[in-house]
C-alpha cells in the first residue's frame, strides 16, 4: 500500500473545560501510527485547524490516501464533517464516513426525525432552540435528560442532566439556559430511559455489514438515587465516582432474542444514515427491554482503550487488521487511475 496521511484536528489550551475530550484524538493517532508501523503502511501525520488550513495541507501532498480522525475543529462543532469532501476535492479518498452521513449524524435533531421517520425506536422529546424556554416546549410528564444538538463524547452531560418534569422545571430551565449560554446550540430534552445502556459497534469489510458483540455499561454500584447514564465524568475525569464505577461489559448480559432485535436495529440505523467503513450505536433499554435508539456515532472514538476497539476485539478482529481493513475500504473507493 502507499503512503498514507493521517488526519487529526487541533485541541486548543488545557484551559479549555472540553480539553480532555478533543485532546484524546492523540490516543487514536498513537494507535493508528502502531498499526501502520506493523502492517510496513508509510505514513506522515498532520494536525488540521480548520478547513481553510486543511485545502493548503492536501494541496501540499501527493499521498491519495487519509486516515481521518479530525473529530471536531475549534471555533465551529461541525466544521471537521466536511473533511471527507474536501478530501474528494482533492482526488483523495478519507477512511471512515462522508460528509452527508457525518453532517446528518452531527445534528442530533435530524437524525433522531430521521430515525423515527424509517420507523426505528427512539426516545421522544422536544427540543428547545436558542432563545426559546423549556416552558415552551409542553413537555408531559415525565423523567428527562437534557443535551446539546450537537456534541458528542457527552459534552455538556452531567449527573444532574436528568430531571423529573414538571416538579424540576425551574431547575430545568437553569440547565436549558447554561446549555443555550456554553454552547449556542438547541438543546434536546429527551425521554430517559432508565434500565440498560448498549454499545453496539459495526463495521463494514469488503462491503460487508458486521456486528460486532454488544458491550454493555455496568451501572450496578450506582446508588438508586443517582441516575445511570455515561456523563461527561464518567468518560473523561479518572478520579470521579462515575468514571471509576461504569466499566464494560462484552457480551452484554441480555436475552438473545433482545440481543438480535439490537443487532438488526444497528443495521438498520447504519442503513438509514448512510453509514460506511465504522460506527457506534447506542441504544438504552427500558424495564421490559424495549430497545430504544439514542444516538448513532460514525468515527467513534477507535483508541485502544475505548469502547470500540474492546468490541472488536471481542469480534476476533486485530486492532492492527482493524486499521488495515478501513485503508483498504478507503482505497476501493479511489478512482483507478489515483489506486
Amino acid at each position: 500500500m502507499k503512503a498514507i496521511l493521517i488526519l487529526h484536528n487541533t485541541f486548543g489550551d488545557t484551559a479549555d473545560p472540553l480539553y480532555e475530550s478533543r485532546a484524546a484524538v492523540m490516543d487514536q493517532v498513537h494507535a493508528v501510527e502502531a498499526a501502520c508501523d506493523a502492517k510496513k503502511i508509510q505514513y506522515t501525520v498532520l494536525a488540521v485547524e480548520n478547513l481553510r488550513h486543511l485545502t493548503t495541507l492536501l494541496a501540499a501532498h501527493n499521498e491519495t490516501l487519509v486516515f481521518n480522525l479530525a473529530e471536531e475543529f475549534l471555533g465551529d462543532v461541525r466544521q471537521a464533517c466536511f473533511v471527507p469532501a474536501v478530501c474528494a476535492a482533492f482526488g483523495k479518498s478519507c477512511t471512515g464516513n462522508d460528509t452527508p452521513t457525518l453532517l446528518l449524524a452531527q445534528n442530533k435533531i435530524q437524525a433522531k426525525a430521521l430515525l423515527s421517520g424509517s420507523g426505528l425506536p427512539v426516545a421522544s422529546g422536544s427540543v428547545v432552540a436558542v432563545g426559546q424556554t423549556l416552558a415552551q416546549a409542553a413537555l408531559p410528564s415525565g423523567t428527562y435528560i437534557l443535551k446539546p444538538a450537537y456534541c458528542d463524547a457527552s459534552e455538556g452531560i452531567t449527573i444532574d442532566s436528568v430531571v423529573r418534569l414538571p416538579q424540576e422545571l425551574a431547575r430545568a430551565e437553569s440547565l436549558v439556559c447554561d446549555l443555550h449560554r456554553r454552547f449556542a446550540q438547541p438543546v434536546i430534552v429527551e425521554q430517559y430511559i432508565p434500565s440498560h445502556e448498549l454499545n453496539v459497534s459495526v463495521m463494514e469489510e469488503n462491503g460487508q455489514i458486521k456486528v460486532m458483540p454488544l458491550a454493555e455499561i455496568d451501572f450496578s454500584a450506582f446508588p438508586d438515587d443517582m441516575p445511570r447514564i455515561l456523563d461527561y465524568s464518567a468518560k473523561w475525569h479518572p478520579d470521579t465516582f462515575t468514571y471509576q464505577n461504569t466499566p464494560r461489559k462484552i457480551p452484554a448480559e441480555i436475552p438473545e432474542p433482545v440481543a438480535e432485535q439490537v443487532r438488526t436495529l444497528a443495521v438498520a440505523a447504519w442503513k438509514v444514515l448512510g453509514c460506511r467503513d465504522y460506527t457506534r450505536v447506542d441504544f438504552r433499554l427500558d424495564e421490559q427491554l424495549n430497545p430504544y435508539i439514542i444516538e448513532i456515532n460514525p468515527n467513534p472514538d477507535i483508541s485502544p482503550e475505548g469502547g470500540f476497539a474492546a468490541a472488536i476485539a471481542a469480534g476476533k478482529i486485530r486492532y492492527k487488521e482493524f486499521i488495515k481493513i478501513m485503508l483498504d475500504n478507503a482505497k476501493r473507493r479511489l478512482p483507478m487511475v489515483s489506486r
